[in-house]
């Protein structure tokens, strides 16, 4: 097999990534309230993510990839996050379907990446009755799947199936369908992060041959089909605990934005009383609590990524009550945010929620719709972890 020459290049340094996203925010944020009315940031924005590199960061290096570790996740979107949380969310959710496809077979990564290292793949589940049954040979697909966050800049889709199985649960897989076989349906119209064009994708009696089908109990930590060809730790680390960083990290940039752009007004803005808002010991404490808020949930969200990929190296698989704590983490670490968020509300005023321009009232709304995504949902996730520290089975079995 011909490997691409990007494979040869010095992938970039993490100092170089950061550095890269850091040097979009002014940008990002300067399209963020038109890319809300739009339903979806520009093609441009994605296109600079491509040339900066971050689509590759979790990308098998035979492909071109660099192999960064997973915090890279939480760290490339905090930054960009704080500029636009769609865009944000539009790389973590392309990026991560990279690492995921770096654990499929590895044939199927050659019919994503063998003529087209750039591909990117979307990816959804059926909340509409999309579903799948067995034929000779693969799957078929029908119906409809919901959230492909990013699915006008992907080549792919690599959707979420239940396959119905008689005389037990259904079987899930990850499906990986390529963009001629699926329409695209435009239903999104959400009150936050309106920008991520996460709409629906239709598919209509699609044949899915066999060696694209990823059981998804077989990566869960530990040795995956594709970390076969692929070594790194990185596809020793299982996406249904650490991986829904991919939520959280433009969590994490939102509400960075939040608090830049409170601090910002802070400091000029006087009262109705003409007293600087800045002096205010209210203003103060609120700002404070917000900021430590957001660096607990920063530090919290690395140190999972660096224990996933400390169990990654040694090809072990972590305990479920550790599984477990890692997905509750990343919720409570979306709490996290959204209090800072709320914290920081009052001081917008009464002009500020009058403002159809305020940026602060964008973060507001983003990060209410990122942590209403299920994986971040507190009540779901600290129910299932609590089952799981009294031995009783969890409530989702992906984990």
């Amino acid at each position: 097999m011909l490997m691409p020459s990007t494979a040869m290049a010095r992938p970039p340094s993490r100092d170089e990534i950061l550095d890269r996203a850091r040097a979009m925010v002014a940008t990002l944020r300067s399209h963020a309230l038109q890319a809300e009315r739009d339903r979806l940031i520009p093609r441009r924005t994605h296109e600079q993510f491509r040339e900066a590199g971050f689509y590759r960061l979790f990308q098998p290096a035979r492909y071109g990839g660099y192999e960064m570790p997973i915090g890279m996740m939480v760290e490339v979107a905090g930054e960009l996050g704080r500029g636009c949380g769609s865009s944000a969310w539009i790389f973590t959710n392309l990026a991560v379907q990279t690492w995921i496809i770096g654990m499929h077979h590895p044939q199927a990564q050659e019919d994503v990446w063998g003529a087209n290292p750039d591909a990117l793949a979307a990816s959804s589940f059926p909340t509409q009755g999309g579903s799948g049954r067995y034929v000779e040979g693969g799957l078929v697909l029908n119906g409809v799947w919901s959230f492909a966050s990013g699915v006008d800049f992907a080549d792919w889709e690599n959707l979420q199936c239940f396959i119905p199985k008689e005389g037990g649960p259904p079987d899930h897989r990850f499906v990986l369908v390529p963009k001629r076989d699926f329409t695209i349906k435009d239903d999104w119209h959400s009150s936050g992060l309106a920008a991520t064009g996460s709409k629906s994708i239709v598919c209509d009696n699609v044949f899915v041959p066999e060696h694209r089908l990823l059981n998804t109990q077989l990566i869960g930590g530990g040795p995956s089909p594709g970390s076969a060809v692929n070594p790194n730790a990185l596809y020793k680390v299982p996406p249904w605990s650490v991986g829904t960083k991919v939520f959280t990290g433009p969590a994490l940039g939102i509400a960075r934005s939040a608090l830049e752009l409170v601090v910002e007004e802070m400091r000029t803005r006087l009262s109705v009383a003409g007293l600087k808002m800045a002096e205010l010991p209210t203003v103060q404490l609120r700002v404070a609590e917000a900021l430590a808020e957001i660096e607990a949930a920063n530090a919290l969200l690395l140190k999972d990524c660096d224990d996933a990929m400390r169990f990654g190296a040694t090809g072990e698989r972590a305990p479920l009550e550790l599984r477990g704590r890692w997905r509750l983490n990343n919720a409570f670490a979306g709490q996290l945010c959204l209090r800072a968020i709320e914290r920081l509300h009052p001081l917008a005023g009464a002009r500020g929620i009058n403002d159809p321009d305020s940026l602060f009232l964008l973060a507001w709304r983003d990060i209410h719709a990122a942590v209403s995504q299920i994986t971040m949902a507190w009540d779901i996730q600290a129910v299932n972890a609590g089952r799981i520290m009294f031995g009783l089975p969890s409530l989702d079995p992906r984990l």
